[in-house]
């Protein structure tokens, strides 16, 4: 690549007709580099023998289409997966009837030195560097998750979401209690439904202690027989005599949101928990998938403590688009894991095998902890969850 090649026409500059004319039916390339707003692309014939760098916004997507399919040619879309940024653009193609082919956002990044000696990426940049990938064969196919995919990821995501308002509502409650009434730490743990309740009725332990009678009797009809007298009247002891500092009416009534958000969360949580589970189970490959590693929050081993998203594996491999019934290997699907084994040696340096850690984090984050919790022989060997 030279200098002059990243100089770009914007849309309605090009002169189509004469494009046509000088491709003459010949299959055409559009590498397209995503971005928010301005978008950049490569229009190449397979030789790279005409290539022309087009940038247009999202409002010129529509126009930019239609010319392209005035082209009367096949056309390749190569497009990096970032996020979602090109996920409206890509259906657009997908609509005209134009392959698309993935690029790997990696692969890109570590090409920008190779074919002109200069370090340096910029959008213009990197749609010649797409198009050169996908002319050495580097891209693949883009497969796109049909609409029960598409169902479950977004029911894991909702899950994802009420629990990470849950566990950061936790931490505050925490907090809070620690100043508040830190005995009752000690007492309830802090997914505790009756503490929940508990705080959401009074919000303080002054509160409590003031209304002892009838909190006992909230506190039995909440715990039913799970909760002992003898616990029920340690805890209304302890927030009577508590060594903490007094709540204000503001704390008291902070305590009392926090509690409430916190079953909020949870209550939501439940209910996104079993729309994924019924997904999985409606499917007979997941279902059996799901037999292995876990369809959401099924039941963990015996004596290992995990957070309840622990065992979302099933879910969250389909909703990365890492369902191994896509894959033509067993040995590529641990590439795509980032599982496979990696060696960096030179000269008399023998480095050690490691794990690449490529890909998605989060996918093996829930591997790791299926993995524990199918493992009920060693319960307290609970090393750090692997990136």
């Amino acid at each position: 690549m030279k200098k002059h090649n990243y100089r770009t026409k914007k849309v309605n500059e090009i002169n189509w007709p004469e494009l046509r004319q000088q491709l003459g039916g010949e299959a055409m390339t559009i590498a397209v580099d995503v971005a928010k707003a301005q978008q950049f692309a490569l229009l190449t014939n397979s030789g790279q023998s005409l290539s022309i760098l087009v940038k247009w916004t999202l409002f010129e997507t529509t126009g930019l289409i239609h010319e392209l399919k005035q082209l009367n040619c096949p056309v390749t879309v190569v497009m990096e997966s970032t996020g979602t940024y090109g996920d409206a653009m890509r259906h657009q193609f997908r609509q005209a009837g134009f392959d698309i082919y993935q690029a790997s956002a990696k692969r890109v990044h570590d090409a920008k030195e190779i074919f002109d000696g200069v370090p340096s990426l910029h959008d213009a940049k990197a749609a010649c560097l797409i198009a050169k990938l996908h002319k050495e064969g580097l891209t693949k196919p883009w497969h796109e998750l049909d609409e029960a995919g598409r169902e479950l990821n977004a029911a894991r995501r909702e899950y994802d979401l009420h629990q990470s308002h849950y566990e950061r509502n936790q931490n505050r409650l925490e907090a809070y209690l620690s100043r508040h009434w830190p005995e009752v730490l000690a007492l309830f743990d802090l997914d505790s439904v009756t503490l929940e309740k508990l705080l959401i009725a009074y919000g303080s332990p002054q509160a409590i202690a003031a209304d002892a009678e009838q909190a006992t009797w909230h506190m039995k009809a909440w715990g039913g027989h799970f909760l002992s007298a003898d616990k029920i009247a340690r805890v209304i002891d302890s927030a009577g005599a508590t060594i903490g500092q007094p709540c204000i009416d503001a704390e008291r009534r902070y305590l009392q949101a926090l509690a409430t958000e916190m079953q909020h969360s949870r209550c939501q949580r439940q209910t996104a928990k079993q729309l994924l589970e019924a997904s999985v189970v409606a499917d007979a490959g997941l279902k059996e998938m799901a037999a292995t590693i876990g369809k959401l929050t099924s039941a963990t081993a015996p004596c290992v403590a995990l957070p309840p998203a622990s065992m979302q594996s099933t879910a969250i491999l389909i909703g990365l688009h890492l369902d191994p019934r896509h894959f033509s290997s067993a040995h590529s699907y641990l590439k795509a894991l980032g599982l496979n084994l990696t060696e960096k040696s030179s000269g008399q340096y023998h480095g050690q095998l490691k794990l690449s850690k490529r890909g998605s984090s989060t996918a093996r984050k829930y591997l790791y902890l299926a993995g524990v919790a199918a493992d009920p022989e060693r319960p307290g060997d609970r090393p750090m969850v692997p990136g």
